[in-house]
């Protein structure tokens, strides 16, 4: 019980560090998420802009709202907004530096994830398929414009 009651206030006299730990942690979980994830093109004209952007941002939101929720701060910041006023004012400057301190962690895991989408290039290639001219190709002269787009689809 002594260990345990040791470990415990080394986590409550290291939050920062902890906090750190966690954003690294659900970075690194992204990086995991987006490897195992086979990614794989529609390869239809209507929906792989939807996809492709889809995948490439939705996951980083969810994240973001994981790392909003883990990080303890966010209690301290919320109860210091909702005290009541009374004999001491509320100090706009440490909300604020609160809330950029919950900010910046919390956008660790979603700008890893972003990032490894963006080196890996399957999304922006799929969501940006349909965009490109035709004409810039040759050969594409006896196809209907409803092949060409299906072929940049594909």
């Amino acid at each position: 019980m002594d260990r345990f009651r040791m470990i415990f206030q080394y986590f409550q006299s290291n939050t920062e560090s902890v906090m750190n730990g966690i954003c690294g942690l659900l970075a690194l979980a992204s990086v995991k998420m987006y490897t195992s994830f086979d990614f794989s093109c529609p390869c239809l004209p209507r929906y792989n802009t939807a996809y492709g952007l889809g995948i490439m941002f939705i996951p980083p939101i969810a994240l973001f709202l994981c790392g909003l929720i883990l990080n303890r701060q966010s209690l301290v910041m919320l109860e210091e907004w909702r005290r009541p006023k009374g004999r001491r004012e509320k100090d706009l400057a440490v909300i604020r530096y609160m809330c950029s301190s919950i900010m910046q962690r919390a956008m660790v895991a979603p700008v890893v994830w972003i990032i490894v989408t963006l080196l890996d290039g399957k999304c922006l290639i799929c969501a940006f398929s349909g965009s490109v001219d035709p004409e810039n190709f040759v050969g594409f002269a006896n196809i209907s414009p409803v092949q060409v787009h299906q072929l940049l689809a594909k």
